[in-house]
């Protein structure tokens, strides 16, 4: 198989293939939000436990009020009071009503529960103003949750709403896909990590910055070293990265320079490259190697092409590995306000703003002289596939959307 100069798609087809299968982990329910079921999930109880009242009331014999009405009200005599988590000591029967709050378990013999907006309390009594057919307001045992019911299955995310179906459903803690550890190498004698004072021609990070700030905001944790431009310190930086992560991404490097050492450290390192050279621009010099089992991305250092080929490429396989099926960026379609253009021989990707006019949304593409600075504004990525060389103004295409806020709306509501 041919491992340099590939295409986008196959690159990222090889990224996906190559990653090690995500380690399970057993953890409580109120501390797995954003995880990944590793297994199905049943009920292991109903929920309610037992046949509830959905209103405060009165629990009744149906049949007592099929004539009721605000013209002919029925009078019943009140026996008692049950209330969420009580058990009823009494009975109901004909001509008789219980008090009964929201929650609270259907006593015997009742079945129906009369709406207190309904009754009116006189000389120890109810007396009823409309009729409550054989099981109004009553919510049935095992209806929001029954015992076996299949609640989760493998893939799908714990977010809040499922937790709080799960833990209806009795579930204390579950199995998960663990969470892959990261480790971050920035490379090169110019380079800073911060907070290190800055000398003549150096600077900062700034692409592991990014790295591990969006690692962060998908709850992943990762590990950061620099390395100088030097062989033997480039392995040893790799090597130790290797023991502590699960898969590492290293920035710079990465081309054919005099000082671009990457590729051959990890040679030296018994690697299986598995491929170097992507056609897609930005991030063209994108590789992916495996050491002893683990996944190794060497990525590009100019800041465009680094953020291109992390974001496209290694950010998607690492979310694999903690058991994700599917990229974290939504997939929407908008209008172009103005066209791009590509090279038909690869995959192109253009930086754009979102942009809300007339009541309707536009990309328009970023054209800023500061790289970083486009970075920061870029809310969206659109492709250009390979063999199309240009997208026209107006034509609508989809898109990768980055900034998800960008759709929501402010507290004023405006």
């Amino acid at each position: 198989m041919k491992k340099y100069d590939i295409g986008f798609q196959q690159a990222l087809h090889l990224a996906l293939e190559h990653m090690p299968e995500p380690r399970r982990e057993t953890m409580p329910i109120l501390a797995a939000c954003g995880r990944i079921c590793a297994g199905p999930v049943q009920a292991l109880v109903d929920s309610p436990s037992v046949d509830a009242s959905i209103k405060d009331g009165y629990a009744v014999v149906s049949a007592d009020l099929a004539q009721a009405a605000a013209t002919r009200p029925v009078r019943l005599e009140l026996i008692g009071h049950v209330a969420a988590g009580e058990t009823a000591v009494q009975s109901v029967r004909s001509g008789t009503a219980l008090r009964i709050l929201s929650g609270a378990p259907i006593p015997s013999g009742a079945d129906a529960v009369l709406a207190e907006e309904f009754a009116d309390i006189q000389d120890g009594g109810v007396l009823a103003s409309a009729d409550a057919a054989h099981g109004r307001n009553i919510l049935p045992q095992g209806a929001d949750v029954a015992v076996g019911e299949l609640l989760a299955e493998t893939g799908m995310e714990l977010t809040p709403p499922l937790i709080g179906l799960l833990t209806a459903g009795g579930i204390a803690e579950l199995t998960v896909f663990a969470r892959p550890r990261v480790g971050l190498l920035a490379t090169g004698s110019e380079v800073l990590l911060p907070g290190r004072p800055l000398g003549k021609g150096q600077l900062f990070a700034s692409n592991v910055a990014l790295q591990e700030s969006w690692l962060r905001a998908m709850r992943l944790e990762s590990s950061l070293l620099h390395a100088v431009d030097d062989f033997a310190t480039i392995q040893t930086a790799v090597a130790e990265l290797l023991t502590h992560n699960d898969v590492v991404i290293t920035s710079g490097g990465a081309w054919k320079g005099d000082r671009d050492m990457i590729v051959k450290v990890l040679a030296a390192l018994g690697a299986d490259q598995i491929f170097h050279r992507v056609r897609m621009g930005p991030g063209k010099a994108v590789g992916l190697a495996m050491v002893a089992g683990k996944p190794v991305f060497c990525l590009p250092g100019g800041p465009t092409s680094n953020e291109m080929a992390f974001l496209m490429i290694a950010l998607p396989a690492v979310l694999k590995m903690a058991g994700h099926g599917r990229f974290p960026y939504l997939r929407l379609s908008a209008e172009l306000e103005t066209g791009i253009s590509g090279q038909s021989d690869w995959t192109q990707f253009v930086q754009c703003r979102i942009i809300h006019k007339d009541g309707k949304i536009f990309l328009r593409p970023e054209k800023l002289k500061s790289r970083l600075a486009a970075m920061f504004r870029t809310q969206a990525l659109v492709e250009i596939p390979e063999g199309v060389t240009t997208l026209p103004a107006g034509r609508t295409v989809p898109y990768w959307c980055l900034d998800h806020g960008v759709f929501s709306v402010p507290f004023n509501g405006s």
